[in-house]
């Protein structure tokens, strides 16, 4: 399984000279399994407009796209109105959401706020409305989901392939001094755990509470119950420029060595 991050950025794209490593995309991952050419895609902020010209350019033969909503607030949808290869029949883009994908993207897309609307994407393929215990099969891979708190709720996804197991979980909020015991067992002895460390605990409790993110220092604790092997700190803050998130990525490592903030480029391949 291969994952790459083409945004890594919450709330709203950022940019300039400061912010270079860990880029201003917002959120967009895209997954290659094993056992398919199938691609799977986690959220479609401005990240999934360079997905979708590499795919065009680089990925001749991924011609099926999955694309999974953790839901709708605008950094998480904003980029899909510009992903290429929806507007190519020769493609197929299968979308899955906990909510009604088909209606808040249409709205998006609706005038006066884009030129076109979803007609214009000749590619798209179903949409789904995914139930919380439903599990969906792509090649031999299995995605389940989970509820995340967070405001109008986000959906934490888990993908099984063949031993190898991947955990997005963004945009939630924990419950001081609770832990999510429901996160918690989901992601279970994962081999890599992507947790919402959008502000540092200084931030979280001087103001930003019911904000609907978290911490590393909550991520770091879920990982740590969890058995997960390895943890990436994401949906970073637009405050949050170069030096602040490499100060977050040394913290979170002296309590968990196999954590890394995410950058916009960063691959993972797991076994």
């Amino acid at each position: 399984m291969i994952v790459k991050f083409w945004g890594t950025r919450g709330s709203i794209p950022t940019s300039g000279p400061n912010f270079m490593e860990f880029g201003g995309n917002t959120p967009c991952l895209s997954i290659r399994l094993k056992s398919t050419d199938e691609m799977i895609i986690f959220d479609a902020g401005t990240g999934i407009r360079e997905l979708g010209m590499d795919i065009l350019k680089s990925n001749p033969d991924c011609k099926t796209l999955h694309l999974f909503l953790t839901h709708a607030h605008w950094d998480h949808i904003q980029g899909f109105p510009f992903f290429g290869p929806a507007y190519h029949p020769d493609y197929k883009v299968n979308v899955y959401c906990t909510k009604t994908a088909e209606e808040f993207l249409a709205g998006q897309m609706a005038p006066p706020y884009f030129p076109v609307g979803l007609e214009a994407m000749p590619a798209l393929n179903a949409f789904h409305v995914l139930s919380h215990d439903e599990t969906t099969s792509i090649g031999n891979a299995k995605i389940r989901n989970m509820p995340l708190p967070h405001p109008q709720e986000s959906t934490g996804f888990r993908i099984d392939e063949s031993g190898t197991s991947f955990v997005f979980a963004t945009d939630t909020e924990h419950e001081p001094p609770h832990m999510n015991e429901q996160l918690v067992k989901f992601a279970t002895d994962c081999d890599a755990l992507v947790y919402d460390a959008q502000y540092t605990e200084s931030e979280y409790f001087n103001g930003r509470q019911g904000w609907g993110h978290s911490t590393y220092n909550e991520g770091v604790r879920l990982a740590q119950s969890a058995g997960a092997k390895k943890l990436i700190l994401f949906s970073h803050d637009p405050t949050h420029d170069d030096a602040v998130c490499l100060d977050i990525e040394q913290k979170a490592q002296e309590l968990f060595p196999d954590a890394v903030a995410a950058r916009q480029g960063l691959i993972l391949s797991l076994p």
